[in-house]
């Protein structure tokens, strides 16, 4: 049983563990039916990594706006590159976050 320090020990490093993803769209403009597919696609392929774990949150907002944000990284955003990302445009980034690195004998 965990209790004071040791408690907040355990979840302060099962925290760093994870892996925050947030996707901000505009809630006028129709995008979030693309936010909740692309977060259902995601869900589907990183659901359940072997070593970490996977947040996703889901902002609207307005003014035409569809960023993407990793731990705290803009990794995309519609203004900038003047498009949707692609899910393949996501999933170099996280790939990066949630591989398991393999050991090769030696």
């Amino acid at each position: 049983m965990k209790t004071g320090l040791n408690l907040a020990n355990h979840i302060f490093n099962n925290r760093s563990n994870m892996v925050d993803l947030e996707i901000t769209y505009c809630q006028p403009c129709g995008h979030q039916p693309r936010a909740v597919d692309m977060v259902s696609e995601l869900l589907a392929t990183y659901g359940m990594p072997l070593n970490r774990k996977l947040t996703i949150s889901l902002k609207p907002a307005d003014k035409g706006v569809f960023d993407v944000v990793l731990d705290g990284q803009l990794i995309f955003s519609k203004h900038q590159q003047g498009r949707f990302p692609t899910m393949d445009d996501l999933k170099k980034q996280l790939d990066q976050k949630l591989t398991i690195p393999l050991e090769t004998p030696q």
